[in-house]
């Protein structure tokens, strides 16, 4: 006979912690920089240009816009 009860639930992650936390310090230098950046030239700066000014991958700096 198949077993009636129903399957367990599964959780699911929140979208939100979908990406790693990156360290705070990290963080705020990406910070200074897009808002120098900002200041100094009226646009927001690209995570291509963040990578360049902090020597990171293009992903850290792409995750690093996303969550300033």
């Amino acid at each position: 006979m198949p077993d009636s009860a129903p399957a367990p639930a599964v959780a699911k992650a929140p979208a939100t912690g979908t990406r790693p936390a990156l360290p705070a310090p990290l963080l705020a230098a990406a910070r200074r920089i897009a808002d120098t950046h900002h200041a100094e030239h009226g646009t927001p700066i690209t995570a291509a240009q963040l990578a360049a000014s902090m020597g990171i991958a293009l992903p850290v700096a792409t995750a690093a816009l996303a969550q300033l």
